[in-house]
């Protein structure tokens, strides 16, 4: 396995700290959550909440960090994943700009035995618990949206466990694509054992039932990149019981 880049905080001149907080002010204020705060409101409840820049391979959170931290990551993209006792890693979840995470028992949140790792470039702000409880204290419209949020995630996750559980191969590999699609439908950066990892099943039944649904017509499949061309079809394995 590559050794990782442990992210570690470093001293700022008072400059330094001026100018991240002017960014952190900016970028939050473009999170949905936090729409309908002024400036002024978000300098005031994220005083002293950290902007940290990772390089690809940072490793900013693992299984030994005893503090609570909320991550928000503004830009870049952040892999959680666990490593089996045989050191492999297993990526339980792929996170991109504008996502909130983290570490956080009173908003429900846990990466309990979890790396969060950056994939590329990214810019993260990271609030501490006194942070976040001073938001919910002071702002009760701004914590019941952040509730919100968190809930939908969590029925997200169960609805994810009951498919994994329940569903065949094929109905949950169809949900995995038509999730991490993008606007091209397009589904790129996933191996199939990575991807075997996600859906709970193992490379080889990942490769042939890919072949299948490309045989139909309905994916492309090339090295990383899984092409959608018929989501209505995909659709429909995803929801059927029997597939």
């Amino acid at each position: 396995m590559k050794k990782l880049q442990q992210w570690r905080p470093r001293s700022t001149s008072i400059a330094e700290k001026e100018a991240a907080r002017t960014t952190v002010t900016r970028y939050l204020r473009n999170v949905d959550v936090f729409k309908d705060l002024t400036s002024e409101e978000i300098e005031a409840l994220f005083d002293g909440v950290m902007l940290s820049k990772c390089s690809p391979g940072t490793v900013f959170f693992a299984p030994d960090h005893s503090s609570e931290l909320l991550f928000i990551l503004k830009e870049g993209n952040v892999e959680l994943y666990r490593l089996t006792p045989g050191g492999k890693r297993l990526v339980t979840r792929r996170i991109g700009p504008g996502a909130i995470f983290g570490e956080m028992g009173l908003l429900g949140q846990s990466l309990q035995g979890c790396f969060a790792e950056a994939t590329e470039n990214s810019l993260v702000c990271i609030a501490t618990r006194d942070d976040v409880l001073r938001l919910l204290q002071r702002r009760p419209d701004v914590a019941l949206r952040l509730l919100e949020m968190m809930g939908n995630r969590l029925k997200s996750l169960e609805e994810r466990l009951e498919q994994a559980v329940f569903s065949p191969v094929q109905a949950r590999l169809a949900s995995f694509l038509l999730s991490n699609m993008d606007d091209r439908q397009v589904v790129s950066g996933y191996t199939q054992e990575e991807i075997g990892n996600v859906v709970g099943a193992l490379r080889q039944t990942v490769s042939e039932t890919l072949g299948q649904l490309q045989n139909d017509g309905i994916v492309a499949v090339a090295h990383k990149k899984i092409t959608v061309r018929e989501v209505e079809a995909l659709e429909q394995i995803a929801d059927s019981p029997d597939n």
